[in-house]
């Protein structure tokens, strides 16, 4: 048995690439991510509670995209993957967005700056988001050749903290201008991946994107973040100690995690 004083659990990182090169312990999840982008959906929404790995996942996701063949080696996704084409890649995290419309705008604006000094955009003043939004896609797929991922992280953070509040309907006002940019560049765009945390027919963006597709309770992405019964002996039985042990750990944790679980019918 592994010496658990060896062993680096990536406890609070989210960071893939930390990860992976700085030799933390990485349930492998690679197999489902190469299925989701390749044979799966182009417009992907998956809701998932809080600490559930779901940023980790969008890392991953961005590695992947990028052709980071480099972090992946020795996953199962090397097996599956043979051109690592290297596609330009939108990421936000909406948690860093704010509760009101001005923190909204505000937070995008500053991604967005970040993207067009990456592709030489130079954005009129009167540009508004929705604009920028659409040039950085449109211009990121001419000058790489290749279309476009968007990764959107804890999309619903920003309508969790405004709800019930006076500026609840200026942000999703916010909402629906920038983000039906992604139905407008659809023809851009390689893979769509949206997290949150609020039930599919709740979330504001699928009124301008009514392809979206519901991953939350797909059998085949039900294990695509988290950990399951059988990863966890797979991976863990050192901390977890000799097999007599392992009947209750699954029990045990259920509780500490308010017995959240993702169920496929």
């Amino acid at each position: 048995m592994a010496d658990i004083n060896t062993r680096r659990l990536p406890v609070g990182i989210q960071s893939f690439k930390v990860i992976r090169e700085e030799n933390y312990l990485y349930v492998d999840k690679s197999d489902i991510v190469w299925n989701l982008v390749n044979l799966g959906q182009k417009y992907n929404y998956l809701s998932r509670p809080r600490r559930f790995g779901k940023s980790v996942l969008v890392d991953t996701l961005e590695a992947y995209l990028q052709g980071r063949k480099d972090l992946f080696e020795g996953l199962k996704i090397i097996e599956m993957e043979k051109e690592w084409k290297q596609y330009p890649v939108v990421r936000l995290d909406m948690s860093l967005a704010g509760s009101t419309a001005k923190a909204i705008q505000s937070y995008l604006s500053d991604a967005f700056s970040e993207y067009e000094s990456t592709y030489g955009i130079t954005p009129l003043p009167t540009a508004s988001l929705a604009v920028r939004f659409k040039n950085i896609v449109t211009t990121a797929f001419k000058k790489t050749g290749n279309k476009v991922a968007i990764l959107i992280d804890e999309y619903d953070s920003p309508l969790q903290h405004s709800w019930m509040t006076a500026e609840h309907n200026d942000c999703t006002d916010v909402y629906r201008n920038v983000f039906a940019v992604l139905k407008a560049c659809d023809e851009f765009e390689k893979f769509v991946f949206i997290t949150g945390i609020t039930k599919f027919t709740q979330i504001s963006l699928f009124s301008v994107l009514n392809n979206l597709s519901n991953i939350s309770f797909t059998p085949e992405n039900a294990a695509i973040c988290g950990i399951t019964e059988e990863e966890m002996k797979e991976n863990f039985m050192p901390e977890i100690g000799s097999s007599d042990k392992v009947r209750g750990i699954p029990t045990q944790i259920s509780t500490i995690h308010d017995r959240k679980r993702t169920v496929c019918p």
